[in-house]
């Protein structure tokens, strides 16, 4: 229930930033903060109660990036009706010189697209973190397995009414095999032997720290400020540039510590 109200507060949100005037923007504003308070509010009460469930900790990371996409089309869709009313003035466009909507819209795609890559190498750094320092992450190639049998118990129900399930789990799955392949990449080269957990707590603590200022409530922390100063260009050259050059500069630094196995 928590993770729906989440879902419907903050796609309004998107909806209100397609209005483009500045009331909406400071309510769609708002209403992103209380989809991010939401979204973060269910997967902990899902701990207290201990009744989480495979497909409920899928739709919680859904709700992200359903959200994201109605932000970032109601911030495109804004800002044409910005500039058609003469209300924005886009500066970043003024070195480039193209056509204004055609300017505003590949910066709106190229801001979703920062966003979810910038999102996705946080989130994949900080589970593991968490999996060597702590043990609280699970295996990729073990969550793997548990949700592919999942999605065969799904399919095999007499019931018949899980298509949906098995759909987020499908997709779920394809999210998790690029996450495994990431892993790979960057651990090929490396032995066999585990990292020792304090070793690797002191090489990453500083870097997971930055790894966070890419992380999906940065760009939510960075939308809601943007919209109450009226300036939701800013927001995606934001997501398009620095926060870009920081992944850029963090992926480097965290390959070198990658190799650094005791």
């Amino acid at each position: 229930m928590v993770s729906v109200a989440a879902l419907i507060i903050g796609c309004l949100s998107g909806v209100l930033f397609g209005f483009g005037s500045f009331t909406f923007l400071a309510i769609g504003g708002g209403m992103y903060f209380t989809c991010n308070v939401l979204d973060c509010a269910d997967g902990q009460i899902a701990r207290l109660k201990r009744n989480g469930t495979k497909v409920g900790r899928i739709v919680d990371g859904f709700v992200d990036y359903i959200v994201s996409i109605f932000v970032f089309i109601g911030i495109g869709i804004g800002l044409t009706k910005q500039f058609h009313i003469h209300e924005v003035t886009l500066w970043g466009n003024s070195l480039l010189q193209w056509n204004p909507v055609t300017y505003i819209w590949i910066a709106s795609i190229l801001g979703a697209i920062s966003s979810a890559v910038q999102a996705f190498y946080f989130d994949f750094y900080r589970n593991k973190f968490l999996e060597v320092v702590y043990g609280k992450a699970s295996n990729i190639i073990e969550e793997i397995r548990e949700y592919e049998e999942e999605q065969n118990r799904l399919k095999y129900d007499e019931n018949g009414s899980h298509f949906f399930k098995r759909f987020l789990i499908g997709i779920y799955l394809k999210y998790s095999a690029l996450q495994l392949k990431i892993q790979k990449d960057h651990e090929e080269n490396q032995v066999e032997q585990k990292p020792n957990p304090k070793v690797y707590y002191a090489k990453n603590r500083i870097l997971l720290m930055l790894w966070s200022y890419v992380g999906s409530t940065t760009h939510i922390t960075i939308c809601v400020l943007c919209a109450l100063f009226n300036n939701m260009e800013l927001f995606l050259i934001i997501c398009i540039l620095p926060l870009n050059l920081l992944m850029i500069v963090l992926f480097l630094v965290q390959k070198k510590v990658n190799k650094v196995v005791i």
